[in-house]
Protein backbone atom coordinates (compact mmCIF):
# COMPACT_ATOMS: atom_id res chain seq x y z
CA UNK A 1 0.00 0.00 0.00
CA UNK A 2 1.19 3.48 -0.77
CA UNK A 3 0.33 6.66 1.07
CA UNK A 4 -0.42 9.52 -1.36
CA UNK A 5 -0.50 13.19 -0.34
CA UNK A 6 -2.36 15.73 -2.48
CA UNK A 7 -2.99 19.48 -2.16
CA UNK A 8 -6.30 20.55 -3.74
CA UNK A 9 -6.71 23.77 -5.75
CA UNK A 10 -8.85 25.12 -2.92
CA UNK A 11 -5.87 24.86 -0.57
CA UNK A 12 -6.96 21.72 1.31
CA UNK A 13 -4.33 19.03 1.80
CA UNK A 14 -5.33 15.40 2.24
CA UNK A 15 -3.76 11.96 1.98
CA UNK A 16 -4.93 8.41 1.53
CA UNK A 17 -3.64 4.87 1.06
CA UNK A 18 -3.89 3.19 -2.30
CA UNK A 19 -2.67 0.09 -4.09
CA UNK A 20 -1.84 1.36 -7.61
CA UNK A 21 -2.88 -0.62 -10.65
CA UNK A 22 -0.43 -0.24 -13.52
CA UNK A 23 1.00 2.77 -11.73
CA UNK A 24 -2.32 4.59 -11.62
CA UNK A 25 -5.25 5.12 -9.30
CA UNK A 26 -7.76 2.26 -9.30
CA UNK A 27 -10.52 4.61 -8.20
CA UNK A 28 -11.39 8.31 -8.21
CA UNK A 29 -10.73 10.52 -5.25
CA UNK A 30 -12.31 13.87 -4.32
CA UNK A 31 -11.31 16.70 -2.02
CA UNK A 32 -13.10 16.25 1.34
CA UNK A 33 -13.78 20.01 1.50
CA UNK A 34 -14.76 21.28 -1.96
CA UNK A 35 -15.39 17.93 -3.67
CA UNK A 36 -13.00 18.63 -6.55
CA UNK A 37 -11.77 15.54 -8.43
CA UNK A 38 -8.17 14.86 -7.38
CA UNK A 39 -7.62 11.63 -9.36
CA UNK A 40 -5.45 13.30 -11.99
CA UNK A 41 -3.18 14.82 -9.35
CA UNK A 42 -2.96 11.46 -7.59
CA UNK A 43 -1.84 9.79 -10.85
CA UNK A 44 0.84 12.46 -11.29
CA UNK A 45 2.07 11.86 -7.73
CA UNK A 46 2.19 8.10 -8.34
CA UNK A 47 4.05 8.64 -11.60
CA UNK A 48 6.61 11.03 -10.08
CA UNK A 49 6.98 9.06 -6.90
CA UNK A 50 6.96 12.23 -4.79
CA UNK A 51 4.52 12.51 -1.97
CA UNK A 52 4.31 8.67 -1.79
CA UNK A 53 5.30 6.70 1.27
CA UNK A 54 5.25 2.93 1.73
CA UNK A 55 3.13 1.74 4.65
CA UNK A 56 4.52 -1.30 6.50
CA UNK A 57 2.15 -4.20 6.82
CA UNK A 58 1.94 -5.84 10.22
CA UNK A 59 1.60 -9.64 10.11
CA UNK A 60 0.27 -11.17 13.36
CA UNK A 61 1.50 -14.57 14.61
CA UNK A 62 -0.74 -17.52 13.89
CA UNK A 63 -2.80 -18.72 16.86
CA UNK A 64 -1.56 -22.29 16.34
CA UNK A 65 1.04 -23.74 14.03
CA UNK A 66 0.60 -27.59 13.95
CA UNK A 67 2.90 -27.86 11.04
CA UNK A 68 5.94 -26.07 9.84
CA UNK A 69 3.98 -24.46 7.03
CA UNK A 70 3.28 -20.87 8.02
CA UNK A 71 -0.30 -19.72 7.88
CA UNK A 72 -1.34 -17.18 5.31
CA UNK A 73 -0.59 -13.76 6.66
CA UNK A 74 -3.62 -11.68 7.55
CA UNK A 75 -3.26 -8.06 6.70
CA UNK A 76 -4.58 -5.75 9.35
CA UNK A 77 -5.67 -2.56 7.66
CA UNK A 78 -5.23 0.72 9.49
CA UNK A 79 -8.19 2.65 10.72
CA UNK A 80 -9.62 4.62 7.89
CA UNK A 81 -12.48 6.95 7.08
CA UNK A 82 -14.39 7.36 3.86
CA UNK A 83 -13.87 10.48 1.80
CA UNK A 84 -17.22 12.09 1.09
CA UNK A 85 -18.29 11.68 -2.46
CA UNK A 86 -16.31 8.46 -3.28
CA UNK A 87 -18.27 5.88 -5.26
CA UNK A 88 -19.44 2.78 -3.40
CA UNK A 89 -16.94 0.59 -5.25
CA UNK A 90 -14.05 2.26 -3.52
CA UNK A 91 -15.78 3.24 -0.31
CA UNK A 92 -13.54 0.88 1.63
CA UNK A 93 -10.30 2.43 0.38
CA UNK A 94 -8.28 3.43 3.42
CA UNK A 95 -7.68 7.13 3.73
CA UNK A 96 -5.87 8.77 6.59
CA UNK A 97 -7.06 12.26 7.52
CA UNK A 98 -4.69 15.01 8.44
CA UNK A 99 -5.65 18.16 10.37
CA UNK A 100 -5.49 21.13 8.08
CA UNK A 101 -6.13 24.82 8.25
CA UNK A 102 -9.52 26.21 7.27
CA UNK A 103 -9.89 26.39 3.49
CA UNK A 104 -11.08 29.49 1.71
CA UNK A 105 -14.73 29.73 0.79
CA UNK A 106 -15.70 27.81 -2.29
CA UNK A 107 -18.67 28.33 -4.59
CA UNK A 108 -19.68 24.69 -4.10
CA UNK A 109 -19.29 22.12 -1.38
CA UNK A 110 -20.24 18.48 -1.00
CA UNK A 111 -22.56 17.73 1.89
CA UNK A 112 -23.59 14.12 2.34
CA UNK A 113 -22.13 13.22 -1.07
CA UNK A 114 -24.17 15.82 -2.96
CA UNK A 115 -22.69 18.98 -4.46
CA UNK A 116 -24.31 21.98 -2.79
CA UNK A 117 -24.24 25.42 -4.40
CA UNK A 118 -23.21 28.22 -2.06
CA UNK A 119 -25.93 30.73 -1.31
CA UNK A 120 -25.40 33.73 -3.54
CA UNK A 121 -26.03 37.22 -2.22
CA UNK A 122 -29.44 38.64 -3.11
CA UNK A 123 -29.51 40.30 -6.48
CA UNK A 124 -31.75 42.86 -8.09
CA UNK A 125 -33.21 40.31 -10.48
CA UNK A 126 -36.42 40.16 -8.43
CA UNK A 127 -36.79 43.92 -8.24
CA UNK A 128 -39.71 45.53 -10.04
CA UNK A 129 -38.89 46.74 -13.50
CA UNK A 130 -39.25 50.35 -14.62
CA UNK A 131 -42.62 51.19 -16.17
CA UNK A 132 -43.31 53.94 -18.71
CA UNK A 133 -47.07 53.72 -18.09
CA UNK A 134 -46.69 54.16 -14.33
CA UNK A 135 -44.23 56.97 -14.95
CA UNK A 136 -46.82 58.75 -17.12
CA UNK A 137 -49.43 58.31 -14.38
CA UNK A 138 -46.99 59.69 -11.82
CA UNK A 139 -46.34 62.72 -14.02
CA UNK A 140 -50.09 63.40 -14.30
CA UNK A 141 -50.59 63.09 -10.55
CA UNK A 142 -47.59 65.32 -9.85
CA UNK A 143 -48.75 67.97 -12.34
CA UNK A 144 -52.27 68.06 -10.87
CA UNK A 145 -51.01 68.21 -7.28
CA UNK A 146 -48.45 70.91 -8.07
CA UNK A 147 -50.97 73.00 -10.03
CA UNK A 148 -53.53 72.85 -7.22
CA UNK A 149 -50.91 74.01 -4.71
CA UNK A 150 -49.88 76.78 -7.13
CA UNK A 151 -53.52 77.93 -7.45
CA UNK A 152 -54.18 77.87 -3.70
CA UNK A 153 -51.05 79.88 -2.89
CA UNK A 154 -51.73 82.50 -5.58
CA UNK A 155 -55.46 82.81 -5.01
CA UNK A 156 -55.71 82.81 -1.23
CA UNK A 157 -52.41 84.14 0.09
CA UNK A 158 -51.94 87.08 -2.27
CA UNK A 159 -48.39 85.98 -3.11
CA UNK A 160 -47.26 86.70 -6.66
CA UNK A 161 -44.28 84.36 -6.87
CA UNK A 162 -44.12 83.35 -10.51
CA UNK A 163 -41.12 81.13 -9.81
CA UNK A 164 -43.47 78.72 -8.02
CA UNK A 165 -43.77 77.13 -11.45
CA UNK A 166 -40.38 75.55 -10.73
CA UNK A 167 -41.95 73.77 -7.77
CA UNK A 168 -44.70 72.42 -10.02
CA UNK A 169 -42.05 71.09 -12.41
CA UNK A 170 -40.18 69.37 -9.59
CA UNK A 171 -43.32 67.69 -8.21
CA UNK A 172 -44.29 66.52 -11.71
CA UNK A 173 -40.84 65.06 -12.43
CA UNK A 174 -40.65 63.46 -9.00
CA UNK A 175 -44.03 61.77 -9.48
CA UNK A 176 -42.90 60.31 -12.79
CA UNK A 177 -39.58 59.20 -11.30
CA UNK A 178 -41.09 57.45 -8.29
CA UNK A 179 -44.06 55.70 -9.90
CA UNK A 180 -42.05 54.86 -13.03
CA UNK A 181 -39.33 53.25 -10.89
CA UNK A 182 -36.61 55.36 -12.47
CA UNK A 183 -37.77 54.62 -16.03
CA UNK A 184 -35.63 57.57 -17.07
CA UNK A 185 -36.49 57.88 -20.77
CA UNK A 186 -36.39 61.18 -22.62
CA UNK A 187 -39.92 60.56 -23.89
CA UNK A 188 -41.20 60.49 -20.32
CA UNK A 189 -39.20 63.64 -19.58
CA UNK A 190 -40.86 65.47 -22.48
CA UNK A 191 -44.30 64.39 -21.28
CA UNK A 192 -43.54 65.61 -17.75
CA UNK A 193 -42.36 68.96 -19.13
CA UNK A 194 -45.54 69.39 -21.23
CA UNK A 195 -47.75 68.48 -18.26
CA UNK A 196 -45.91 71.06 -16.17
CA UNK A 197 -46.62 73.79 -18.72
CA UNK A 198 -50.28 72.82 -19.01
CA UNK A 199 -50.72 72.67 -15.25
CA UNK A 200 -49.08 76.02 -14.52
CA UNK A 201 -50.87 77.87 -17.34
CA UNK A 202 -54.19 76.36 -16.24
CA UNK A 203 -53.62 77.41 -12.64
CA UNK A 204 -52.69 80.92 -13.76
CA UNK A 205 -55.85 81.14 -15.86
CA UNK A 206 -58.15 80.26 -12.97
CA UNK A 207 -56.31 82.62 -10.63
CA UNK A 208 -56.64 85.47 -13.12
CA UNK A 209 -60.32 84.63 -13.68
CA UNK A 210 -61.05 84.83 -9.97
CA UNK A 211 -59.23 88.13 -9.63
CA UNK A 212 -61.07 89.55 -12.63
CA UNK A 213 -64.46 88.47 -11.32
CA UNK A 214 -63.78 89.94 -7.90
CA UNK A 215 -62.78 93.26 -9.40
CA UNK A 216 -65.64 93.59 -11.89
CA UNK A 217 -68.52 91.67 -10.28
CA UNK A 218 -71.86 93.41 -10.25
CA UNK A 219 -74.97 92.63 -8.27
CA UNK A 220 -76.79 89.67 -9.80
CA UNK A 221 -80.20 91.03 -8.87
CA UNK A 222 -81.20 94.62 -8.38
CA UNK A 223 -83.09 95.62 -5.26
CA UNK A 224 -86.82 95.75 -5.45
CA UNK A 225 -88.58 99.08 -5.77
CA UNK A 226 -89.55 99.24 -2.08
CA UNK A 227 -86.03 98.44 -0.91
CA UNK A 228 -84.61 101.03 -3.33
CA UNK A 229 -86.99 103.70 -2.03
CA UNK A 230 -86.03 102.95 1.58
CA UNK A 231 -82.32 103.14 0.69
CA UNK A 232 -82.88 106.43 -1.18
CA UNK A 233 -84.55 107.99 1.83
CA UNK A 234 -81.53 107.12 4.00
CA UNK A 235 -79.21 108.79 1.48
CA UNK A 236 -81.33 111.93 1.29
CA UNK A 237 -81.47 112.04 5.07
CA UNK A 238 -77.68 111.79 5.31
CA UNK A 239 -77.25 114.52 2.67
CA UNK A 240 -80.16 116.88 3.39
CA UNK A 241 -78.80 119.97 1.63
CA UNK A 242 -76.57 118.27 -0.94
CA UNK A 243 -73.54 120.32 0.12
CA UNK A 244 -70.06 119.03 -0.68
CA UNK A 245 -69.02 118.49 2.98
CA UNK A 246 -72.14 116.37 3.55
CA UNK A 247 -71.47 114.32 0.43
CA UNK A 248 -67.81 113.89 1.34
CA UNK A 249 -68.65 112.70 4.86
CA UNK A 250 -71.30 110.27 3.51
CA UNK A 251 -68.95 108.77 0.93
CA UNK A 252 -66.14 108.44 3.47
CA UNK A 253 -68.48 106.57 5.82
CA UNK A 254 -69.59 104.22 3.03
CA UNK A 255 -66.04 103.37 1.96
CA UNK A 256 -64.72 102.81 5.49
CA UNK A 257 -64.44 99.23 6.70
CA UNK A 258 -66.34 98.13 9.82
CA UNK A 259 -64.64 99.56 12.89
CA UNK A 260 -62.51 101.92 10.78
CA UNK A 261 -62.73 105.68 11.24
CA UNK A 262 -64.04 107.45 8.10
CA UNK A 263 -61.46 109.62 6.32
CA UNK A 264 -63.20 112.45 4.48
CA UNK A 265 -59.87 113.63 3.05
CA UNK A 266 -59.56 110.40 1.07
CA UNK A 267 -62.64 111.36 -1.02
CA UNK A 268 -61.68 113.24 -4.17
CA UNK A 269 -63.52 116.17 -5.73
CA UNK A 270 -64.38 114.01 -8.75
CA UNK A 271 -66.17 111.52 -6.52
CA UNK A 272 -68.15 114.31 -4.85
CA UNK A 273 -69.11 115.83 -8.22
CA UNK A 274 -70.21 112.51 -9.72
CA UNK A 275 -72.32 111.66 -6.67
CA UNK A 276 -74.03 115.06 -6.69
CA UNK A 277 -74.84 114.99 -10.43
CA UNK A 278 -76.02 111.38 -10.74
CA UNK A 279 -76.55 109.30 -7.60
CA UNK A 280 -78.00 112.06 -5.41
CA UNK A 281 -80.54 113.10 -8.04
CA UNK A 282 -81.69 109.48 -8.49
CA UNK A 283 -81.99 109.02 -4.73
CA UNK A 284 -84.01 112.24 -4.36
CA UNK A 285 -86.35 111.18 -7.19
CA UNK A 286 -86.92 107.75 -5.61
CA UNK A 287 -87.40 109.14 -2.09
CA UNK A 288 -89.95 111.74 -3.26
CA UNK A 289 -91.90 109.24 -5.38
CA UNK A 290 -91.27 110.99 -8.69
CA UNK A 291 -89.75 107.74 -10.00
CA UNK A 292 -92.60 105.26 -10.25
CA UNK A 293 -92.33 101.51 -9.88
CA UNK A 294 -92.89 100.94 -13.62
CA UNK A 295 -90.15 103.40 -14.51
CA UNK A 296 -87.82 101.81 -11.96
CA UNK A 297 -88.33 98.27 -13.34
CA UNK A 298 -87.92 99.46 -16.91
CA UNK A 299 -84.63 101.07 -16.01
CA UNK A 300 -83.50 97.82 -14.36
CA UNK A 301 -84.22 95.87 -17.54
CA UNK A 302 -82.19 98.32 -19.54
CA UNK A 303 -79.36 98.04 -17.04
CA UNK A 304 -79.43 94.22 -17.29
CA UNK A 305 -79.17 94.32 -21.09
CA UNK A 306 -76.34 96.79 -20.80
CA UNK A 307 -74.65 94.55 -18.24
CA UNK A 308 -74.74 91.55 -20.61
CA UNK A 309 -73.11 93.58 -23.36
CA UNK A 310 -70.47 94.77 -20.92
CA UNK A 311 -69.88 91.17 -19.82
CA UNK A 312 -69.12 90.13 -23.39
CA UNK A 313 -66.78 93.05 -23.74
CA UNK A 314 -65.17 92.24 -20.40
CA UNK A 315 -64.53 88.64 -21.53
CA UNK A 316 -62.54 89.83 -24.51
CA UNK A 317 -60.68 92.30 -22.34
CA UNK A 318 -59.88 89.57 -19.81
CA UNK A 319 -58.43 87.27 -22.47
CA UNK A 320 -56.26 90.05 -23.82
CA UNK A 321 -54.99 90.97 -20.35
CA UNK A 322 -54.34 87.32 -19.47
CA UNK A 323 -52.37 86.81 -22.68
CA UNK A 324 -50.22 89.82 -21.88
CA UNK A 325 -49.53 88.50 -18.39
CA UNK A 326 -48.76 85.03 -19.75
CA UNK A 327 -46.20 86.35 -22.22
CA UNK A 328 -44.35 88.49 -19.70
CA UNK A 329 -40.63 87.77 -19.44
CA UNK A 330 -40.69 86.62 -15.82
CA UNK A 331 -43.63 84.32 -16.42
CA UNK A 332 -42.04 82.77 -19.52
CA UNK A 333 -38.80 82.28 -17.60
CA UNK A 334 -40.61 80.50 -14.77
CA UNK A 335 -42.47 78.25 -17.23
CA UNK A 336 -39.28 77.26 -19.03
CA UNK A 337 -37.47 76.61 -15.74
CA UNK A 338 -40.33 74.48 -14.40
CA UNK A 339 -40.60 72.40 -17.59
CA UNK A 340 -36.82 71.94 -17.74
CA UNK A 341 -36.66 70.77 -14.14
CA UNK A 342 -39.47 68.25 -14.72
CA UNK A 343 -37.58 66.86 -17.74
CA UNK A 344 -34.32 66.60 -15.85
CA UNK A 345 -35.75 64.93 -12.73
CA UNK A 346 -37.56 62.08 -14.46
CA UNK A 347 -35.28 61.51 -17.45
CA UNK A 348 -32.02 61.42 -15.44
CA UNK A 349 -30.61 64.01 -17.83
Amino acid sequence: MLEVKIQCDCGQRYKFDVQPVNGQMPFTVNCPICGLDGTAKANEVLKAGSGVRNIPVRVPLAAAAPTSVPAAPAVQEPRTFRISGLPPSVAAAPVVAEPVAAAPASPTARIGGRPQTAVAPPSSAGAKRPSFALGFLGAVIGAVAGSVIYFLIFNYTGLRLKLLAIGVGYVTGLGAELLGRKEGSKELGVIAAVLTLVGVVGAQYFVARNWWNEGSSARAHESSYEVAVAEAKKVVEAVPTGADPEIRAYLAKEEADPGEKPDAKAITDEQVKEFKETTLKEMQSLASGRTTKEAFEKKNQEDEAKGKAEALSDEGTFKAVFLLLLLSKLNLLSLVAGAGLAFKVCSNA
